[in-house]
């Protein structure tokens, strides 16, 4: 038996903005720290901002327990790289002038990467419980809420870049962060589509990348805020179209219901057929109380869905 832990799994939603990645990740989370297990929900939202599009409000009360076991953390590549600097400048007022001053800003926003790289570094000590924070701890699974694809499919291509252009201290970073993000038995990549045209050429368009371009598959994929029956097979779905009855195809509220499952069922198709993983089909929610009811909805639908993934 080995004497060290197992790593940290971890999951990435994955998509273009507005697809309900955040909601997801947190859904997810709250699952596993309600069944005892501590998880770390990294976020693409800077804290403030996250509050304001989805509220934990009445955790404590609902889900005690969930309370010690469910972490949530925003990374600021900025603020990792300026206490860099802090560390290897001898005094606060040395470190301030450089960190104010344009030079500085002007690197950090222009060197290609090294945002990104920063932000990879400080994931991959958060997964392997390295992080040199007071408060450091080991993770049952930690949630990466990515963001919009070209900035993810970016952030995942730093590291071969930074691999194959540089030596030095850049390189041997880049290797180690190539050998975590090529682990597929650890990371699970989820990425989240909703059925609507754009966001299906997206998903499609970026699954392709990651599986050809960066040889990182996506374990499975979301079918997030579709209707009741999309998921439904085939007869299933005649059936219950049948059901309305030919007067009822005269009203334009049942037409529209009728015309939109035949949109999302054929978004479906393409999703299916377009991304090499199984799919995970979401309902949408129409009508809740509070966030945490919605999220409460979402992570049972995900625990029945993704077992086998997460």
């Amino acid at each position: 038996m080995s004497m060290f832990p197992p790593p940290t799994p971890v999951v990435i939603f994955c998509g273009k903005g507005g697809v309900g990645k955040t909601t997801l990740s947190l859904a997810l989370g709250l699952r596993y720290a309600r069944a005892g297990r501590c998880v770390l929900v990294v976020s693409s939202h800077p804290l403030p901002e996250l509050a304001v599009s989805i509220s934990l409000a009445g955790l404590k009360e609902r889900y005690p327990s969930a309370v010690a076991n469910l972490f949530v953390v925003h990374i600021d590549p900025r603020e990792i790289l300026g206490n860099k600097v802090r560390q290897q400048i001898p005094t606060e007022f040395l470190a301030r002038t450089v960190l104010s001053s344009r030079l500085y800003q002007n690197l950090v926003e222009v060197a290609p990467g090294l945002k990104e790289i920063a932000f990879l570094a400080r994931l991959r000590q958060l997964a392997d419980g390295k992080s040199q924070d007071a408060d450091a701890r080991r993770y049952d699974l930690l949630i990466w809420d990515a963001p919009a694809s070209g900035h993810f499919l970016q952030t995942m291509k730093v590291s071969r870049n930074f691999d194959t252009y540089l030596s030095g201290p850049f390189a041997v970073l880049g290797k180690e962060l190539l050998h975590f993000l090529s682990d597929t038995g650890r990371i699970r990549i989820l990425p989240v589509a909703i059925p609507e045209e754009m966001s299906v050429d997206e998903t499609i368009e970026m699954c392709g990348v990651l599986k050809q371009e960066l040889a990182m598959p996506p374990a499975a994929f979301i079918c997030n805020m579709a209707s009741p029956l999309l998921s439904a097979p085939e007869d299933v779905y005649q059936e219950a179209c049948g059901g309305f009855g030919p007067e009822c195809a005269s009203f334009p509220d049942f037409r529209f219901i009728l015309e939109r499952h035949t949109v999302e069922r054929k978004l479906l198709r393409r999703l299916c057929d377009g991304v090499p993983a199984p799919p995970c089909v979401v309902e949408r929610v129409p009508r809740y109380g509070s966030d945490l009811e919605l999220l409460d909805g979402l992570a049972e639908s995900l625990g029945r869905n993704l077992s086998d993934v997460a």
